[in-house]
């Protein structure tokens, strides 16, 4: 079952990673120690929940999984039977930097709460199970030599904005996915600028407003050179971040770069 993997935890090998098979075998016992102190509630409907769980199984089987027919260029969802690749009229006449671009689930108003409290009601508890969902869309096979030669990395919060968030979402996910996969991340991208808020652009203002609006850090350049990287964001909308993004990384040495995000906007 696709949503199953909600509570999957990894497992690693090796005899330095015996002390951490350990640790995540007490994961379950310490889980339902919490839940009787604390009781876990769903985050969308409040029902009481169990095991270290943030969604109810009847809220999890309503989140929709993007599933094709779907752009090949920005992952968006269309109606309808297609049986070949196509590319979206909106992304037609445009050139970007990242190969491809894949979210998990569609951008609904269950989907969209999870984000919203997590972002802005500071539910960081959530990023664990984010990354779990999040994960589903690498299935899609586009990602396997990503996978076998590749690094996660987050988009970045301009430093003023972080502060008050006091934390980055898409770093948080990609540190719990990460884990999750076996696979090497870092935080190497910086905004320079603390541009506007997207939500109010067309999709033409918002890669004005980004231009430039991203560097790369000092130690990043040897972490990504002929490397794949995937770069991983909460929503993807317009693509004019995650694009903006591919730029810098392109510039400085990664071979590919796609894009993954929990729920396609």
């Amino acid at each position: 079952d696709q949503h199953a993997r909600w509570i999957d935890k990894p497992t690693f090998s090796g005899f330095h990673n015996q002390k951490l098979n350990s640790l995540f075998q007490l994961i379950p016992i310490v889980a339902r120690i919490l839940d009787f102190i604390y009781p876990a509630y769903c985050q969308i409907c409040s029902t009481q929940l169990s095991y270290g769980k943030s969604l109810c199984n009847v809220c999890l089987g309503k989140l929709v999984p993007v599933e094709a027919p779907l752009c090949s260029q920005c992952g968006e969802c269309f109606d309808g039977d297609i049986d070949s690749q196509f590319t979206c009229n909106n992304c037609q006449g445009l050139d970007f930097s990242f190969n491809f671009a894949r979210a998990a689930y569609r951008g609904d108003k269950s989907s969209r709460q999870l984000i919203h409290d997590f972002k802005y009601s500071r539910q960081i508890h959530l990023a664990e199970n984010l990354a779990t969902l999040t994960s589903l869309a690498l299935e899609d096979s586009r990602f396997l030599p990503f996978l076998k030669n590749g690094i996660l990395v987050p988009v970045p919060l301009h430093w003023l904005r972080q502060r008050k968030r006091r934390f980055n979402q898409s770093e948080e996910i990609v540190k719990h996915l990460a884990r999750q996969i076996d696979m090497p991340w870092a935080n190497i991208l910086k905004r320079t600028r603390n541009t506007e808020t997207q939500t109010r652009y067309n999709r033409k203002k918002r890669l004005q407003n980004l231009k430039g609006a991203f560097q790369l850090r000092r130690n990043g350049k040897a972490l990504i050179s002929n490397k794949m990287v995937i770069h991983v964001d909460d929503v993807l909308t317009t693509g004019s971040t995650a694009n903006e993004c591919a730029v810098v990384l392109l510039e400085n040495g990664a071979s590919k770069v796609a894009v993954l995000t929990l729920i396609r906007g």
